[in-house]
């Protein structure tokens, strides 16, 4: 199956040290070592060490109830736009200050006509909701952030 024409990029040049950079970190923080791009005869594979340094991505400072050590996100399993509510309901799956269990849903990502559930890595108290509802996200992209539980 080949993607619809406007979502294949067009890339005529290779792209620039920083664009190449940021895609790199991209692909650290998903848990990916490598990238191909191809089109039209034209080939782009990015490959990186997930064990090399580098700076981790810029976020938002912890909140009163955690600290940065102590957090664990959850990350997206996929790409498509952040529904933080329960389908075909005005709740939320998951608020800030509740707490959910390993496997819990706490999140919707829709692709299309696709539904793809966001489980919760570990039990714990949700301390930061990072996405924005609506938002298009992608694949490993931190959703939000638990406390874990103790034990």
């Amino acid at each position: 199956m080949t993607a619809p024409p406007d979502l294949i990029p067009e890339f005529d040049t290779i792209p620039d040290v920083d664009d190449i950079g940021q895609i790199a970190t991209w692909l650290v923080d998903a848990g990916l070592d490598s990238l191909e791009l191809s089109n039209e005869g034209r080939r782009l594979r990015i490959s990186v060490s997930c064990t090399a340094a580098s700076e981790p991505a810029p976020s938002r400072a912890p909140s009163s109830v955690e600290t940065a050590n102590e957090a664990v996100d959850v990350r997206a399993p996929y790409f498509g736009v952040l529904s933080l509510a329960k389908p075909l309901e005005e709740t939320a799956c998951a608020p800030l200050g509740t707490s959910v269990h390993k496997g819990d849903v706490v999140a919707f990502l829709v692709s299309g006509a696709l539904l793809i559930p966001v489980l919760a890595p570990t039990g714990g108290a949700v301390v930061d909701v990072v996405g924005q509802a609506g938002e298009l996200i992608g694949y490993g992209a931190t959703i939000m952030r638990l406390r874990p539980d103790a034990g």
